[in-house]
C-alpha cells in the first residue's frame, strides 16, 4: 500500500484529465448588440478550449471600422486576442479559424491581413465566400478557437 498523497504519472495525468473536465466554464461579452439580440456570447472557455464567436470589424457602438479587407481583417484579429486575453488566452494558441468573406475579389487584402497576424501560427483555416453580411460595409467574418497548452 502507498502512502497517501502519492500518484504516480499515469495517475495524475487521469487526475488532471478529471479536474480539466470539471472546470468551470468562463464567458466573456462585447458590446455588441447583436449578443443580447440573439441571446449568445463573444467567447467561451472550457478546460483548456476557448471559442470566439465569429467577428467583423465593428466597434461598440456598431460602426465600421475600415473600407477594405486588410484593414477590416487586422481589427478582426486584433478583437479575437482581446477576448482571448479575457479567457487567458493568446493568439498562438489559436488552432482554427473559420473566415467568411463578402466576395474573393477581397481575398488577397484579407490573405494579407490574416498572414500578418498568423504566419508564425498556422491555425487550420477554411475560408467561404458569402453573398452578404450583417452590415454591406462588412467585407470579413472571423471564428476562431484556441487550446491552451501549459507543456
Amino acid at each position: 500500500m502507498k502512502p497517501i498523497g502519492f500518484v504516480n504519472r499515469n495517475e495524475f495525468s487521469t487526475i488532471l484529465e478529471i479536474i480539466m473536465s470539471i472546470e468551470t466554464k468562463k464567458t466573456v461579452f462585447s458590446p455588441s448588440p447583436w449578443e443580447n439580440k440573439m441571446g449568445y456570447s463573444r467567447g467561451k472557455r472550457i478546460g483548456n478550449q476557448v471559442f470566439i464567436a465569429g467577428c467583423v470589424a465593428s466597434d461598440g457602438d456598431g460602426n465600421v471600422m475600415g473600407d477594405d479587407a486588410y484593414t477590416q481583417t487586422v481589427y478582426i484579429i486584433d478583437k479575437i486576442e482581446k477576448y482571448l486575453k479575457e479567457l487567458d488566452a493568446s493568439l498562438v494558441d489559436v488552432v482554427s479559424t473559420v473566415t467568411h468573406i463578402k466576395d474573393f475579389v477581397f481575398f488577397d487584402d484579407y490573405c494579407r491581413g490574416f498572414k500578418e497576424k498568423f504566419e508564425s501560427i498556422r491555425p487550420v483555416n477554411t475560408t467561404i465566400a458569402v453573398s452578404s453580411m450583417v452590415r454591406p460595409e462588412h467585407l470579413v467574418e472571423i471564428t476562431a478557437i484556441a487550446i491552451i497548452s501549459d507543456f
